[in-house]
């Protein structure tokens, strides 16, 4: 199951960046090229002859077909009632776009900052309205908006996500209990988002890896690593000097990254 629920994911972010990108993007950049060869098929058999505005109305659709049948798949396999299979697939998508759209506002913020590349500028656009929404209720300006953005998709993803797991316990057990559903849901979400330090971890060894190989810059899997791990990464290089020849940056940074992430997975679980 881990598996189909990783392929279901990207698929659904597949199709999110999709919308954030014109016709021309889908067949011109690079990144796009990649996102229109797995898209295209799909929407071309659907929607024939419909311009783009037309079948990104058909995303939401489609997205919501492809958690049905994550459900399903997971009913087979797991032996749970289908309802509750639902709900834990559910689940399981709204704490990934809750992530996904945290990583997107970081990243856009990159656009400010670094300028557009292949990558950032479409996870600015993925991000946009988050950041759009808490400069209205904030009126903060400048890369600082980028907090009081995640911090309004974390909400989101609570308000919703508690909200599932009462109707759940609603429909189970005959009683809500929103304190606990409350509860759960922030932790569960506190502890996925300190998670992402895991994967941060292995791209930053990834990377460091690469840099002994010289890879070629122009690579969409070299430009998307140095895009996800630039924004830490490039501070703390000019914080912590190079030994000679030796870039020591990368080691300190992981010793630095997995001390948090068991720091805060450790109060986490204190508190809750």
């Amino acid at each position: 199951m881990f598996l189909i629920g990783f392929i279901v994911k990207l698929y659904i972010i597949v199709l999110l960046l999709r919308t954030s990108m014109t016709r021309q993007e889908l067949y011109f950049n690079p990144f796009g090229k990649i996102v229109a060869s797995m898209t295209e098929p799909v929407y071309g058999a659907l929607l024939k002859g419909k311009n783009k505005a037309q079948s990104d109305k058909l995303t939401p659709v489609l997205i919501l077909l492809i958690i049905v049948l994550y459900a399903f798949l997971f009913w087979v396999f797991s032996g749970y009632p289908f309802i509750q299979a639902l709900f834990v697939t559910i689940d399981d998508i709204l704490i990934f776009l809750m992530l996904f759209y945290i990583i997107a506002i970081i990243l856009g913020s990159m656009v400010n900052t670094y300028g557009a590349t292949v990558y950032t500028s479409f996870f600015h656009r993925m991000g946009l309205f988050w950041v759009k929404l808490a400069r209205t209720l904030t009126g903060i300006p400048g890369n600082i908006i980028v907090l009081p953005a995640v911090i309004l998709v974390f909400i989101a993803y609570i308000l919703i996500d508690s909200g599932l797991w009462m109707v759940f316990n609603l429909i189970g057990q005959g009683m809500v209990d929103p304190v606990s559903s409350l509860l759960h849901v922030t932790e569960n979400g506190l502890l996925s988002i300190v998670g992402i330090l895991r994967y941060l971890t292995w791209l930053i060894i990834i990377r460091a890896l690469m840099s002994w190989v010289s890879p070629d810059p122009s690579n969409p899997v070299v430009q998307l690593i140095h895009s996800l791990t630039d924004p830490i990464m490039r501070p703390f290089s000019r914080l912590v000097p190079p030994i000679g020849m030796i870039d020591i940056s990368p080691i300190i940074l992981i010793f630095v990254i997995e001390f948090l992430r068991m720091f805060l997975s450790r109060v986490i679980g204190i508190i809750f």
